[in-house]
This record gives structure tokens, sequence and C-alpha cells, in this order.
């Protein structure tokens, strides 16, 4: 079990994320870095480095310069991977925020979904 946004667990999701063909399909011609973190904790972000649908570095941050940051507070992280929660509905309430091109993630919404669905599928523990 991986501790939720740590190294280990966006490796898990990064695997999850190359096997999971719908997602690779709608994003065969995204690329981009993303930065994923808990709401006051972006010292300790986690990022994916996306090209062509492929995550080819998951890891810690290690960089200044991204496409996308994503980031809520734990409670919020819990119900979007459970489902509880849609990734719609967490964005226009602002429960999950998001910086980058709108126009980009409008365009891959679907897969934008289907990425935020997945973390359910990662063994996590919540104790932050």
């Amino acid at each position: 079990m991986n501790k939720f946004l740590s190294e280990e667990w966006i490796k898990a999701y990064a695997e999850l994320w190359n096997g999971n063909e719908k997602l690779r399909k709608e994003l065969r011609d995204f690329s981009a870095n993303i930065l994923y973190y808990i709401e006051g904790q972006r010292d300790k972000a986690v990022e994916l480095k996306v090209e062509k649908s492929e995550v080819v570095k998951a890891g810690l941050a290690s960089s200044d310069e991204y496409d996308f940051e994503l980031w809520a507070n734990v409670q919020n992280w819990k119900k979007l991977a459970s489902g509880e929660m849609g990734p719609r509905a967490a964005m226009l309430t602002k429960r999950l925020k998001f910086k980058g091109s709108m126009i980009t993630a409008m365009k891959y919404m679907s897969a934008f979904e289907e990425s935020l669905r997945m973390m359910s599928k990662v063994e996590t523990s919540w104790d932050i």
C-alpha cells in the first residue's frame, strides 16, 4: 500500500496510466508535465511527464515549470479517487484546484475524468 501522492504512489499510478488503453487512445496527441499535490503541501508534490499519451517520467517534483497543476485537500482527493465526487463537479466547485490551459483541459475532459477515476485503482494509504 502506497501513501497517497508519494513517489511510490505516483509510479504505481503511472503504470496504470500506461496500461489504460482508453486513456492512451484519447491522449494520443497529448504531451504535458503535470504536477499533483495536497493543498498546502506543494513542497511534497509529485509529477508525471506525458509524451504522446505515455508517461515517460513519474516521481517527486523536479521542476518549477508545469503545464498543469492539480491540488486539493486530502478529503477531496479521496472523494475524487473513490468516485464519490466527479471531476467536473470538483473543478466547478473549486474542490479540485487546477492551473493550466482550460482549453486543453476541456479538449481532453473525458481522458482527464478517466485519469482521476483511475486513482482508485492504486492501493492507497490515506494516512497523510
